[in-house]
């Protein structure tokens, strides 16, 4: 189990009385807290890649054709 350590934080008062609700404050904020650096985590690990494919291939270009291809490669969710 990770270290805690206790800091104090300002939220919504509607969004305290929701987050008690769903189980307790802390453990929650804990989760998303995580959830978010590994979200930025990958972010970082996505630019640093489109950034090495726009210096070996050059940027993406506007061709609607090329959004498709790259629409269908990701799945959808490009």
């Amino acid at each position: 189990m990770a270290t805690k350590r206790k800091v104090t934080v300002t939220i919504d008062e509607d969004l305290a009385e929701a987050l008690e609700r769903a189980g307790g404050v802390s453990g929650q904020l804990n989760q998303a807290g995580w959830d978010l650096v590994e979200r930025r985590s990958r972010l970082e690990r996505l630019r640093s890649l489109l950034d090495a494919l726009d210096a070996e291939d050059g940027p993406l270009s506007d061709d609607p054709a090329e959004e498709d291809r790259l629409r269908r490669l990701l799945g959808g969710a490009a």
